[in-house]
């Protein structure tokens, strides 16, 4: 019997969640009962490509279809997906995050593929984003009028699907699956080794986060809150890097932080590090359901994050401690407690690692989201 045809279609090739999300969808077993194609925009970082073709998996590389908003590439991104789905002809395209949400509704439209299914993943909504009035306006003006295109939406979190019932988005079907990680091949690394593998000191209390360097980060926060505390004895990092890294650098730099805060760059397989970390932050400013969390959560990390997106359907007053986004001194104040609560501490990162275990199973993300192609 002949392979059903895929065609997953994402923007950012840069190694993040939504990449990571497709990554497993497209090597899991479930995928081999399909016959697998990935399309991707215009990027300089190619490390989702890299890792999709040495795995024997088809790449596209889009030409117009780029992250910024670009009226006249974001036109032609529609005409160069409608032009593929019609050459192509997969059964089933499934989108990842913004772009492809929008451009991808419209080619679906224009192509004519009458019997094919178009589903779309929300990787967190961007017009709940930290940007311009106009850019969210238009975002929710294309996302509304596009949602009618999709058989099947899928949300990463209650939270998302809220949303999108609060800024009156219609849509056909939807479905809410947790992201979901396999605990078996998450390796760590013991705190001592990953400290000397990452040249950092033994004898500091660390407190870092895995991140790309983009705004809804919000890395600027992180930095503030470490600069607030002013003890030699803590040490900030990143595992991550990205085009914000000048401004971060300046900031460091203006806050007398050299000694106190380093930007560690891109390492592959960055969680096997985390161990290395006595607590973990996430100041982002936007999330959909961050596999950077989860990741913490199972390295036996207390947490403190930030009460956006779906993060909150992750960690509670019991597992991790949530914050407000953007402020820094309420996070500083947090990091203290916890270092001067050292048996609380314990707890949370305990019960946090219990719950990921019972809650975010990557078996059941891929067995509900194969299901969405029946």
């Amino acid at each position: 019997m002949k392979k059903q045809k895929i065609l997953y279609v994402i923007t950012q090739t840069e190694w993040g969640g939504a990449q990571k999300y497709l990554y497993d969808l497209v090597t899991s077993p479930g995928a081999l009962n399909y016959e697998i194609s990935v399309a991707v925009g215009k990027n300089h970082d190619e490390t989702l490509i890299n890792k999709l073709e040495s795995k024997g998996i088809k790449t596209i590389k889009l030409k117009y279809m780029v992250r910024p908003i670009s009226p006249i590439n974001d036109i032609l991104a529609v005409w160069e997906l409608r032009r593929l789905f019609k050459t192509t002809k997969p059964d089933i395209i499934h989108t990842s995050s913004s772009k492809p949400s929008i451009q991808g509704s419209y080619a679906f439209r224009l192509s004519g593929l009458k019997k094919s299914k178009l589903i779309h993943t929300v990787h967190g909504w961007a017009f709940n984003e930290n940007i311009s009035l106009l850019y969210k306006k238009i975002y929710h003006l294309t996302e509304k009028l596009t949602a009618k295109y999709k058989d099947t939406i899928i949300f990463l979190s209650n939270y998302d699907k809220q949303s999108a019932k609060d800024h009156n988005i219609k849509i056909k079907n939807s479905v809410v699956i947790y992201n979901g990680l396999d605990i078996s091949n998450l390796n760590f690394l013991d705190s001592d080794e990953a400290r000397v593998k990452l040249n950092l000191p033994t004898d500091k209390i660390i407190i870092g986060t895995v991140a790309n360097f983009y705004q809804t980060k919000g890395l600027e926060y992180f930095i503030r809150a470490v600069g607030e505390l002013k003890n030699s004895d803590i040490l900030g990092v990143v595992i991550g890097d990205g085009n914000l890294r000048p401004d971060l650098e300046e900031l460091i730099t203006k806050l007398d932080l050299k000694n106190n805060f380093l930007l560690l760059g891109k390492h592959d397989q960055a969680s096997q590090y985390l161990k290395a970390l006595d607590i973990y932050v996430s100041t982002s400013t936007k999330e959909g359901l961050p596999y950077s969390i989860l990741e913490a959560m199972t390295a036996n990390l207390p947490i403190i994050a930030t009460n956006v997106g779906g993060v909150p359907e992750m960690i509670n007053n019991k597992n991790g401690i949530l914050i407000e986004p953007k402020n820094y001194k309420d996070l500083a104040d947090k990091i203290k407690y916890l270092i001067d609560h050292k048996t609380e501490s314990l707890e949370l990162a305990n019960q946090a690692k219990n719950y990921v275990t019972a809650k975010f199973s990557k078996a059941k993300m891929l067995k509900q989201t194969f299901l969405q192609y029946k």
